[in-house]
């Protein structure tokens, strides 16, 4: 079952928690149909993006094998075999379209959208310096979107400007981990690699995260923020300047980069994010 979890890469479902950010800024936290609505389109993202894991891992099982870490992924140490994944593969993003249909049908077509960009993302864009992290970065926004489109609430261009800023952070300091990690093999693990530098990386790195900083601190100081939930959401500017230079001292000092990793095995970053939600949960539902 650990390998099935491992396989599936369940690990990674905490990117999907995203899609409960339109239900916290809309002061629909504690209503229990949205909150029921957004928990089932969160499942259900889950399964497409577990079948797509598993998608990219059967093309790139081979390069996989030669990986570092990589290789202890079930189906290259051939705990399961390609048809097993295959069938996995199918079956989990089958069922997340079918009952996404019935939860709401521009819910499907906005998962055949993701499934549509993540296919050629695996095929061709991640082979293409910057617009391959701009694709993760999408990624981030359709989870907002399906949250939104599953309960119906409009979403603030502030919350797609502060994740856009967030997930390139993320995924442009994920890109220096592996330059630093893999060394003279990085370009033959990871073709876009090549076009890369640690230099020309920190210097993407250092403006990402003022980014994201400054459009967040902009968010809560502004008009439409202190119309909705009053002054007190810039007491929470704290701890996302704090998480944003935790993650900065992790990536630097100790040559981490993988966002999953980090959020949740650093502690100080977990505190973080934790204190940062009770936070604003208090704030806007005061």
């Amino acid at each position: 079952m650990k390998n099935f979890f491992n396989l599936i890469r369940v690990k990674h479902w905490i990117k999907n928690l995203f899609v409960f950010a339109p239900l916290l800024f809309s002061k629909n936290l504690f209503n229990k149909s949205f909150f029921l609505q957004t928990f089932v389109s969160f499942i259900l993202l889950s399964l497409l993006t577990s079948g797509l894991y598993v998608f990219n891992d059967i093309k790139d099982l081979e390069n996989d094998k030669l990986h570092p870490i990589k290789k202890e992924r079930p189906l290259a140490k051939g705990i399961f075999s390609k048809n097993f994944a295959l069938i996995i593969s199918i079956s989990f993003i089958l069922i997340s379209l079918i009952f996404s249909f019935f939860l709401n049908y521009k819910l499907t077509l906005l998962f055949i959208f993701y499934i549509f960009i993540n296919i050629l993302y695996t095929i061709y864009f991640k082979k293409i310096v910057i617009i391959d992290v701009f694709v993760i970065a999408l990624n981030f926004i359709l989870r907002i979107l399906t949250g939104s489109i599953a309960t119906g609430i409009n979403i603030s261009s502030w919350l797609i400007l502060c994740t856009l800023f967030l997930s390139l952070f993320l995924g442009f300091s994920k890109r220096r981990f592996e330059i630093i990690s893999l060394k003279e093999n990085a370009n033959r693990h990871r073709e876009v690699l090549s076009s890369y530098s640690v230099d020309f990386l920190d210097k993407i790195i250092v403006v990402l995260s003022t980014s994201t900083i400054l459009s967040y601190a902009l968010y809560t100081v502004s008009i439409e923020t202190k119309e909705k939930f009053g002054e007190s959401l810039v007491y929470t500017i704290p701890f996302v300047i704090y998480g944003i230079l935790r993650y900065l001292y992790l990536i630097y000092k100790t040559n981490e980069g993988e966002p999953t990793k980090l959020v949740t095995s650093d502690i100080p970053l977990i505190l973080t994010i934790t204190f940062w939600i009770i936070t604003s949960i208090i704030f806007i539902y005061r």
